[in-house]
């Protein structure tokens, strides 16, 4: 008969599996001696175990319950101890050296005269004073996560390795419910250097470049612009480049996204919405339509249909933006823990309830689609990856606001701008109207526009729309009929 796995490859191999195992009575309960080295448990239940001179070096240890459990002459060199439940144990001769103990509790442990504390940094530990034991605590979560620092280490890689420390320093926790801008300003604090494009962010609060590139183009301009507002100074404003701007908006052109965010930054009216609402409607379906769990999506395009009040046909994207940055979230906490698609990223996720929340926006009950996604964005470069988790985080909040906004910003049978201008710039929408409320509201200048008699209902307009405009230069009115579109 082969011999059973020891409890050190078991709990090894995952928490889950050794609770299983435990709860049907396949280990047994004499573990005298064992030893451990660098293990990364959490949540497995060692309650009334004997473990009687046993050996824990530099262990990272989570919610670990030893209730009731015979830990006498054992020892704890290095190391972490959160959370753990050492409520009845038997702590006689035992040593904890040089770790941390955090929120552990000791009520009712036994043996604690004889305990060594030597270089043990205690934070909100109970127990140590010899109180009666309360009542017990609720037995221990299933499926969470137990692996190695070496595994861990081999997870990050050479160069996340080398900005974490040594082995012996503490490796980056599992953080999924850090908000997307905690994560991206702890990412980018590893460049060397910031990125250009994270100017294109201001709403994280990056790190500033210190030197851009030079360049005459509106993304150019608009990034210089940022920079300048995130340093508190006053962006100035190019006439040349306003005038570029605003010509960009009224055609329609492909930098019609960066015309209306330079515009914002350096405090100039835009003069033409309308115009550039295909062009930047196209932009965004095209990013979202990509087959991507976390494709970016520019906040350029996002803020400008923000800035212009371009509603309709925009807000439905949401839920997609949100889908994506709740993944790409999930995956960068991973990866910043040191976890990988390989590596018991699953176990990690069911150990946090927001991990959970998380995948369960990204994919719902999807989990192949989860690992599919996560093995995309882990192949992905470091600033890639790290671009697409700013990117949708800034995207989300602009199409948040844009969901804010009233009814009515944009009314979507609004065609043809060039029959709404007047002194070089769109006319103003006052009001949209059905045949019925002409007499009442409009007569006159339905009367000159249109030629409909005052005080008498448009023949034949039942189903038509009459969209009154008003210059905000010269005061000037308009009204043009519609045909409503479905």
């Amino acid at each position: 008969m082969p011999k059973a796995p020891s409890i050190e490859k078991l709990l090894q191999s995952g928490s889950a599996e050794w609770n299983k195992l435990r709860k049907a009575g396949q280990v047994p309960t004499d573990h005298t001696g064992a030893t451990f080295t660098q293990l990364f448990s959490a949540n497995a239940d060692l309650s009334g175990l004997e473990l009687v001179g046993s050996e824990w070096e530099r262990c990272d240890l989570s919610k670990m319950n030893f209730r009731d459990a015979d830990l006498s002459n054992a020892y704890f060199h290095g190391g972490r101890l959160q959370d753990c439940d050492f409520r009845g144990a038997n702590l006689e001769g035992a040593t904890f050296e040089k770790l941390k103990l955090l929120r552990c509790d000791f009520t009712g442990a036994t043996g604690l005269d004889d305990v060594e504390m030597e270089d043990v940094d205690m934070d909100r530990v109970v127990g140590l004073d010899g109180e009666e034991a309360p009542p017990p605590p609720p037995p221990p979560a299933q499926g969470i996560t137990a692996f190695t620092r070496e595994q861990r280490e081999k997870a990050l890689g050479a160069a996340a390795a080398a900005v974490v420390g040594p082995l012996q320093e503490e490796l980056p926790p599992f953080k999924p419910q850090d908000p997307p801008g905690a994560l991206f300003f702890r990412a980018l604090k590893r460049q060397a250097a910031p990125p250009v494009w994270v100017l294109d962010v201001p709403g994280l609060r990056p790190l500033v470049p210190q030197r851009l590139p030079p360049g005459s183009s509106l993304e150019a301009m608009y990034r210089e612009a940022v920079k300048s507002r995130l340093e508190n100074k006053k962006p100035g404003a190019d006439p040349n480049a306003v005038e570029r701007a605003q010509k960009a908006l009224r055609m329609g052109g492909k930098d019609a996204a960066v015309a209306a965010m330079y515009l914002r930054e350096v405090g100039v009216l835009p003069l033409f919405r309308f115009s550039a609402a295909k062009v930047l409607k196209d932009a965004l379906r095209a990013e979202v339509d990509v087959d991507d769990l976390t494709g970016a999506i520019d906040p350029r395009v996002t803020g400008a249909l923000l800035e212009l009040r371009l509603t309709h046909e925009v807000v439905e994207h949401l839920q997609e933006a949100r889908k994506r940055l709740a993944a790409t979230q999930l995956y960068t906490a991973l990866l910043e823990a040191g976890f990988n698609p390989e590596n018991n990223w699953e176990e990690a996720l069911e150990s946090a309830e927001p991990a959970m929340e998380l995948a369960q926006a990204a994919t719902a009950e999807n989990r192949n689609a989860l690992f599919e996604g996560f093995q995309v964005f882990a192949a992905l470069p470091e600033e890639a990856r790290l671009r697409r988790l700013a990117y949708l985080a800034e995207t989300v909040s602009n199409l948040e606001l844009v969901s804010r906004l009233p009814e009515g910003m944009e009314p979507q049978w609004l065609t043809g701008p060039e029959t709404r201008e007047c002194h070089e710039r769109e006319m103003t929408y006052v009001q949209a109207l059905k045949a019925a409320d002409i007499p009442v509201k409009v007569a006159a200048l339905a009367k000159t526009e249109l030629g409909v008699p005052e005080g008498e209902v448009p023949e034949d307009s039942d189903d038509d729309l009459f969209i009154h405009l008003r210059c905000d230069v010269c005061g000037k009115e308009k009204l043009i009929v519609q045909s409503q579109v479905d």
